[in-house]
């Protein structure tokens, strides 16, 4: 069974981020049958980032966080690429020390990690296909949805959240 939590965000963004993830993981798992994940959807940019995937205990137990704002089309983005580091961890292509399939990339850049570089040719793929088929929306319309409310979004209002978290 692929249990899944979820915490912050708004009602909306949480039964998107529940219906997106088990779409993107059937995708990328399908034979995968149990899997334990934890999101929490809250301001990542403070970090510099806009999303982890944190393996837990064991293969199974996961903890995402997502940045809670932006576009639909970048959210479903960003949560499919940690499902992608989320398979990596649950097939051990990938571990937390830098290796990668048994090859030692600690050392590498970001970009130039194997890792990442899966992860960033694959998210976009895996997010039209959830936005088209699933919601039914067209990708120019998802650059202009909010996923937190489901509704166009509020630009004047998306940019003093970010001179906001810059001034800070």
């Amino acid at each position: 069974m692929i249990l899944i939590s979820l915490r912050g965000g708004t009602k909306t963004q949480r039964n998107l981020t529940e219906d997106a993830a088990r779409y993107i993981i059937k995708q990328l798992l399908p034979r995968k049958r149990k899997l334990n994940i934890d999101f929490h959807i809250r301001n990542t940019l403070i970090e510099d980032a806009v999303g982890y995937c944190s393996m837990l205990d064991n293969t199974n137990d996961f903890l995402i966080e997502l940045h809670h704002r932006g576009t639909l089309y970048d959210y479903i983005s960003f949560l499919a690429h940690e499902l992608v580091h989320l398979k990596q961890y649950t097939k051990k292509e990938v571990n937390e020390a830098g290796f990668w399939k048994g090859k030692d990339f600690s050392k590498a850049a970001y970009r130039k990690q194997p890792w990442e570089i899966e992860a960033w040719k694959r998210q976009h793929s895996l997010a039209k296909d959830f936005i088209k088929n699933e919601l039914g929306i067209t990708l120019k319309d998802a650059k202009n949805i909010s996923p937190r409310t489901m509704r166009e979004i509020d630009w004047d209002l998306e940019i003093k959240y970010l001179e906001d978290i810059c001034s800070e």
